[in-house]
């Protein structure tokens, strides 16, 4: 295999990222513990939120968010045709069933005019999924507020992504991050529920362990628990980490706008400008081209791309009870869609250098 030269994606590290982990070796504590605390503390300041909980991962959080706002068995939660499967995952690990409906064309989130054909009696809540880094449409909040669903946040791929200033994850009713390795903000793995709302903190802390007392009575469970902790370790690297988001997003717009400038729009369709999108990762729909032959002869090249999510009713564990046929949008984003290299250490050099081998190919 050819020498990847440009990764598709990869976090900034933090100079203290090293002395942090010595810290907590040195302590001999790798359990869930006091970086934990640190880190739910530094994400929800950096949120403006009251509330953070760390979790083992981002699907974690998104499945102890739903059970937190009482959904489960019978209820019906409507989510985004194009998403990872996780998100779908999490609304089936809470026992209600998803409701798949198309996306808008532009930002790739759940299109609004798809919501109402969508709400039936035993519909829920609604979780917008932030896709690539870029905020979902207004219209999904005011749509839930007014049919009275709750809105879970999938903020996945969107750390520090922003509608009309207010950050994402903290416009619903809760939001749900992943640190993943892959992520805007990586350590590993790991996750984050975000709320304002104590009921939700409090039940989310309760079920992410044994589902028991503190103290004495830890093992003396009254309910289910998930075992869904974050490490000391993950948190410590995390701690480490918020203090370089800000300069991962200015990387990561400096190289999206390096993008736009050179890619021509008669061979690809290029992401839409909107103000808060943070750009974790660059795509483009291709106006001529498959994107699998694409990929493999860039890969050819060194350079990293990634494809798109495959549509959740193409999975077979979805394909079930879902009463709409019209995913236009979706079937056309999936047939064209490409994510080029979009790593913060990426030069401008080194973006002209993707781009001509990306023409070159076409």
């Amino acid at each position: 295999m050819k020498e990847i030269k440009f990764r598709a994606n990869e976090p900034l590290l933090a100079d203290s990222l090293l002395d942090n982990l010595s810290r907590v070796f040195e302590e001999r504590y790798l359990s869930p513990g006091p970086w934990v605390t640190r880190f739910e503390e530094k994400w929800a300041n950096v949120c403006s939120a009251s509330y953070a909980v760390g979790t083992s991962s981002g699907t974690a959080a998104l499945h102890l968010a739903l059970l937190a706002c009482d959904i489960g068995p019978g209820d019906e939660v409507i989510v985004p045709a194009m998403t990872c499967p996780d998100t779908l995952n999490a609304v089936l690990f809470a026992g209600a069933q998803p409701v798949i409906v198309d996306i808008e064309n532009q930002r790739f989130g759940i299109d609004p005019k798809s919501i109402d054909e969508a709400v039936t009696l035993a519909t829920k809540a609604i979780i917008p999924v932030h896709m690539y880094g870029c905020p979902t449409d207004p219209e999904v909040y005011d749509i839930a507020e007014r049919r009275g669903l709750k809105v879970v946040e999938d903020c996945a791929e969107a750390h520090g992504a922003d509608i009309n200033g207010k950050l994402v994850g903290t416009i619903g009713d809760v939001g749900c991050f992943s640190f993943r390795g892959d992520k805007l903000i990586g350590i590993g793995t790991g996750g984050m529920v975000v709320t304002d709302d104590e009921h939700i903190r409090d039940r989310a802390n309760y079920l992410i362990g044994l589902a028991s007392p503190s103290g004495f009575d830890r093992y003396a469970s009254t309910e289910i628990g998930y075992s869904y902790e974050m490490s000391n370790v993950h948190a410590a690297i995390g701690v480490s980490q918020v203090d370089v988001m800000d300069e991962t997003i200015r990387a990561k717009r400096g190289v999206a706008a390096c993008y736009d400038a050179l890619l021509p729009d008669t061979v690809v369709r290029k992401p839409i400008q909107f103000a808060g999108h943070v750009y974790w990762r660059y795509v483009i729909l291709l106006n001529r081209g498959q994107p699998r032959d694409v990929h493999e002869k860039l890969l050819e090249l060194g350079i990293e791309t990634l494809p798109p999510f495959v549509p959740m009713y193409r999975l077979p564990m979805y394909n079930c009870n879902r009463p709409y046929t019209d995913f236009t949008v979706s079937e056309d984003v999936y047939e064209r869609l490409l994510c080029l290299p979009a790593s913060p250490y990426l030069r401008q050099s080194e973006v002209e250098y993707i781009v001509d081998s990306l023409l070159s190919v076409l």
